[in-house]
């Protein structure tokens, strides 16, 4: 049967013309064919959707009230299995207003959710590997339809992405920074030696304490640990390296 009579049989279901599809009308492979047919008929001809809008369009409602759920429950698909059916590789399943349920559960779901997020990242965005603390934020999950994984590491964008590449990067150099992350002496101890070593190149505490100055904390991006940490004052922040560097001297 070619695609013209396939949608002809499907037009007759839709219009009430026929009760149900013939008896074994999506059997095998040829069935999964007719699926991807009056699927594509569905969304493009009879509703309009433009492709590139089905992820923000098309829910399980879409398909379920235009008589695809049967034939859907024949193959054990969910309502994104139908359209990946139809646009093979084309979307992704977050990229959907709603994700198929238990989509991010248990051990599968956390291994989902870290090829999604990597995916994200380095496929379709492409961001530099030093860029991703700064990059991601609690924006960047609703914005790729990742709220799903954000939920599931705690809403922690530093939990994430230390699951996705465990060891590479630091929770202060986040611009969400982890609660509580300022008020622990090892963080604030860590987070200042790269500061004024790694990033300012101070070669000694005493250089720092005669150099530093608050639009250092701007320009590399630790606001958070000038304000929390420190109170927004440089005051502390010199009699912090002060200390550091008696303790060295002891």
């Amino acid at each position: 049967m070619d695609r013209d009579q396939v949608i002809e049989i499907y037009q007759q279901v839709l219009d009430g013309k026929r009760k149900r599809f013939p008896n074994g009308f999506f059997v095998g492979n040829e069935g999964k064919t007719y699926m991807n047919y009056i699927t594509r008929y569905l969304l493009e001809q009879r509703l309009s959707i433009p492709i590139h809008e089905i992820p923000l369009k098309v829910g399980a409602d879409t398909l379920w009230s235009h008589r695809l759920r049967p034939p859907a429950m024949l193959y054990g698909w969910n309502y994104y299995e139908v359209i990946d059916n139809a646009y093979p590789g084309e979307f992704q399943p977050w990229e959907f207003r709603q994700v198929p349920r238990k989509y991010w559960k248990g051990e599968e779901g956390k291994n989902r959710a870290i090829e999604a997020v990597k995916y994200v990242l380095e496929e379709e965005l492409k961001i530099p590997f030093n860029e991703i603390p700064h990059r991601v934020n609690f924006h960047f999950f609703n914005q790729y339809g990742l709220g799903g994984v954000f939920s599931l590491f705690r809403q922690s964008p530093f939990q994430v992405i230390e699951a996705v590449y465990p060891g590479s990067f630091k929770p202060w150099q986040f611009a969400n920074v982890p609660m509580n992350c300022w008020k622990n002496e090892a963080s604030i101890q860590e987070a200042m030696d790269d500061f004024l070593f790694n990033q300012l190149h101070f070669l000694s505490y005493e250089e720092a304490f005669l150099n530093i100055k608050s639009q250092h904390f701007n320009d590399c991006q630790l606001t958070g640990l000038f304000q929390m940490a420190f109170d927004g004052q440089m005051s502390n922040v010199k009699k912090w390296i002060k200390r550091q560097e008696m303790q060295k001297v002891n």
